[in-house]
């Protein structure tokens, strides 16, 4: 991570306009740190007396569309949605910008809350579990009044004294209602097979089921508390390391890779209703409150 700290304007691709906003929102002096940074977009915690926000800036016509996207979202998206403190798209002479100032989400991750557990299996139990059944929680609140979010992972999900804050909502879509034609799914090893097959069979969107994102609950879950995917690719003579994640989606959507099995994880027993929920049959898999419940009752 790169950090930076200014009182103004941080350097690099912020807009002039992003930066005297997000300090204005933070008030002075503001310490800006620079968490994320790609070839198009950039993530910013911008620290101030008044408050803590994140900045995102994309620039490219992709980039842009996602960011703008997900502005949209996060506004809709219930209960009230998201507080976004501004967003706008400017138009310049070489290429479109983007960029949206939200609250920052103060916690740890889902993942940061089972790294205790990835180190030693003993120790880490209950700080773990406690993570797995807010997350299942907040999915499962989020499904109740028809949303599914679209890219449930580990990393994406924050656990602030307010409750859970799921993050990058730009796949969120409501239930019954097709996703843009450029979804792709999310984090494909988290996939299952039938949202896969979905994928690959339409150009046009596709409808996300809370029973897909079920199963992408509990693969998220499987992998933030091993550390590997839930599926056992070498039982299938594949790599997937070495694959493409074109290739790799298509070989999920084959539903001929096998499950992992978790007998011999030192704690099997958190791992059981994991694999349950990634059941073949989308209807036997649990809702995401029920999942809450097994795993609420799994013993440390």
């Amino acid at each position: 991570m790169t950090t930076a700290a200014t009182p103004a304007t941080p350097p690099l691709r912020c807009p002039d306009t992003a930066s005297a906003y997000a300090n204005q929102c933070a008030g002075s002096p503001t310490t800006w740190a620079l968490v994320r940074d790609r070839h198009d977009h950039q993530l910013w915690r911008v620290h101030g007396p008044r408050m803590t926000v994140a900045v995102k800036v994309a620039n490219g016509q992709n980039a842009t569309r996602v960011l703008v996207r997900e502005a949209t979202v996060l506004r809709a998206m219930p209960p009230g949605g998201i507080s976004v403190l501004r967003t706008v798209h400017e138009l310049h002479s070489a290429e479109p910008w983007a960029w949206l100032i939200t609250p920052w989400a103060d916690g740890p991750t889902t993942w940061d809350a089972c790294r205790a557990l990835r180190d030693d299996a003993h120790n880490g139990r209950e700080e773990a579990r406690r993570a797995a059944v807010e997350l299942c929680m907040a999915v499962g609140r989020l499904h109740a009044v028809g949303w599914v979010h679209g890219d449930l992972r580990p990393h994406h999900a924050v656990h602030t004294t307010a409750g859970v804050r799921l993050l990058s909502c730009a796949g969120a879509s409501r239930i019954g209602h097709a996703t843009s034609a450029t979804y792709l799914g999310g984090l494909v090893h988290l996939l299952s097979p039938q949202l896969a097959a979905a994928l690959e069979s339409s150009t046009a969107g596709v409808m996300l089921d809370p029973a897909d994102e079920v199963y992408t609950l509990a693969a998220g879950l499987w992998w933030a508390a091993t550390t590997s995917w839930p599926r056992a690719f070498g039982d299938a003579g594949l790599d997937p390391s070495t694959m493409t994640a074109l290739a790799l989606r298509r070989a999920i959507a084959t539903a001929e890779i096998p499950l992992a099995s978790g007998t011999a994880h030192s704690w099997p027993e958190f791992l059981a209703p994991l694999t349950a929920a990634m059941a073949q049959v989308p209807g036997d898999r649990p809702s995401a409150f029920q999942l809450a419940d097994q795993l609420k009752a799994v013993p440390l």
